[in-house]
C-alpha cells in the first residue's frame, strides 16, 4: 500500500517547530524568557510580548510521536508516579535525556490551569523540578456553564460571545488576566502593549477565515486532498496565532490545497470508504483501515479553527479572549454529526469507553442515520481491529449510498 501523500505547506510548519525550539532554547540560555502554558490559556499575549510560549498538549504529542513516551512513563513510575499523557512534558523535565528533540528550554514560568486537579498537580511539580513560578488560571473551557447552549452556539461564538459567556466568571477571567500581565510585566521586563494584542486578535480572525475556507475544500473534495496526519499537523500554527508567520503559513496551505483539488489529487490512494475521526491524535490502526479502503477524512481539529475567531470593538480584545477561555470547545454531540455530513462521510468513529448505553454521540449519528462506532483506545491491537473490520465491512455495502 503506498503511504499517504504529505503537503509540503504543513512539512514547513514541522520544520519550522524544531527550528524555533531550538531557537528558544539558546535564547533561554541566554536569559531571555520562556514559558509553558495550557493550549488555549495566554498564547496570543505571551506572543505580544515577544515571550516564547510552548503548549503542554503539543508538547506531549511530540513525545509520543517522537517515541519516547515508554521510556518517560517508566520513570515516572521510578519516581512514584502514575504515568498519564498530560504527565509526560513532566517526565521531560525529570529525565531530560529521553526527551525528544533535547529536550525544552528551562522556563521562566509554567502556567497552570485549575481545571482539573489532576493537571494543577502535574504543572506544580513540573515548575518544582524546573525551578521556576507556576500561575494557575481558574475557569477553563471544561468548567460547566449556568446557561444553556443554543443549538447554533457555534454560529454565535463570533459575533454574539458576550451573550454565551456567565458574565461574573468573565469578569474574574478578565481580571486575573490582567494580574498576570503586570506579574508577567515584572517577572520578565517585557511590556504588554494593548494595541498590539487588539491587532494580533484582527489577524487572527482573518486567519481563522482562511483555515476555514480550506476545511470547507476538504470537506467538499473527492478523492480527500489532505491526510487525517496533515490536517492535524498543521494545527502547529495555532500555537503562533495572531502572528505574521501564522499568515504565512496559513495562506501557503490554501493555496496548495486549492492546488491539489483543482487537480483532483487525493492524499489516500485506497481511498473508498470515508470516515470522520473524533479523537485527540491520529490512532495507531488507521494504516489497518486504509488497508481495508476506509480513510479518515476529517476529526475534531478540522472546525475547531471556527471557535476562536471573536468579533470585538476596539479596546475590548483582552476581554473577547478571556471569554474564548471560558468558552472554546463545548462538546455536543451535534458538532461530530455536522462535520461528519459536511465531510461528505460514510460513518464516524469516536474514542469512548465501552458502554451498553449509547453515548451522546452515538444518539446523534442514530437520529440521522449515520453509523457510528466507539473503539476504546487509540492504539492498534487485536482486540479494536475485532471492532475495526465488521464496522467498515458494513459501510463498504452502504459506500456512495450518503
Amino acid at each position: 500500500m503506498s503511504a499517504e501523500y504529505r503537503l509540503r505547506s504543513v512539512d514547513a510548519v514541522r520544520e519550522f517547530q524544531r527550528r524555533w525550539l531550538a531557537q528558544a532554547r539558546r535564547d533561554a540560555e541566554a536569559g531571555e524568557p520562556f514559558v509553558i502554558c495550557n493550549s488555549d490559556e495566554f498564547e496570543e499575549v505571551l506572543n505580544v510580548m515577544g515571550i516564547p510560549v510552548l503548549v503542554i498538549n503539543y508538547w506531549n504529542n511530540v513525545v509520543v510521536k517522537d517515541g519516547k513516551a515508554p521510556a518517560l512513563n517508566e520513570s515516572l513510575r521510578r519516581r512514584g508516579y502514575q504515568p498519564s499523557f498530560f504527565s509526560l512534558g513532566l517526565a521531560s523535565a525529570l529525565d531530560p535525556g529521553n526527551a525528544p528533540w533535547g529536550g525544552l528550554p528551562r522556563p521562566a514560568l509554567i502556567l497552570a490551569s485549575a481545571r482539573s486537579e489532576t493537571d494543577l498537580r502535574v504543572t506544580e511539580l513540573w515548575a518544582r523540578a524546573a525551578g521556576c513560578p507556576c500561575y494557575p488560571l481558574d475557569f477553563g473551557f471544561t468548567a460547566p456553564f449556568r446557561q444553556l447552549m443554543p443549538a447554533d452556539w457555534r454560529q454565535q461564538l463570533r459575533a454574539n460571545w458576550v451573550s454565551l459567556v456567565d458574565p461574573d466568571r468573565l469578569e474574574l477571567r478578565l481580571t486575573q488576566n490582567l494580574a498576570l500581565i503586570g506579574y508577567l510585566e515584572q517577572l520578565t521586563g517585557r511590556t504588554f502593549d494593548p494595541a498590539a494584542l487588539e491587532r494580533a486578535m484582527i489577524a487572527l480572525n482573518e486567519q481563522m477565515d482562511t483555515w476555514m475556507r480550506v476545511t470547507d475544500l476538504i470537506a467538499g473534495a473527492r478523492p480527500c486532498p489532505v491526510s487525517l496526519r496533515d490536517q492535524m499537523a498543521v494545527y502547529q500554527v495555532m500555537w503562533h496565532r495572531g502572528t505574521d508567520r501564522a499568515t504565512a503559513f496559513l495562506s501557503d496551505y490554501e493555496a496548495e490545497v486549492r492546488d491539489r483539488v483543482s487537480a483532483g489529487a487525493g492524499a489516500y490512494p485506497s481511498e473508498r470508504v470515508r470516515l470522520l475521526y473524533w479523537g485527540d491524535r491520529e490512532p495507531g490502526y488507521h494504516r489497518y483501515l486504509q488497508g481495508m479502503g476506509a480513510v479518515f477524512v476529517g476529526c475534531l481539529y478540522s472546525s475547531t479553527p471556527q471557535t476562536y475567531a471573536r468579533d470585538f470593538a476596539p479596546g475590548e480584545a483582552l476581554r473577547a479572549l478571556a471569554a474564548r477561555h471560558l468558552l472554546l470547545f463545548e462538546r455536543s454531540p451535534d458538532w461530530p454529526v455536522a462535520e461528519a455530513l459536511r465531510h461528505q462521510c460514510d460513518g464516524v468513529i469516536g474514542v469512548e469507553a465501552p458502554s451498553t448505553v449509547p453515548s451522546a454521540i452515538a444518539q446523534a449519528c442514530a437520529a440521522v442515520g449515520l453509523p457510528y462506532l466507539a473503539v476504546p483506545r487509540e492504539t492498534d491491537d487485536a482486540e479494536v481491529r475485532e471492532l475495526l473490520a465488521p464496522f467498515v465491512a458494513s459501510l463498504g455495502a452502504e459506500t456512495g449510498t450518503r
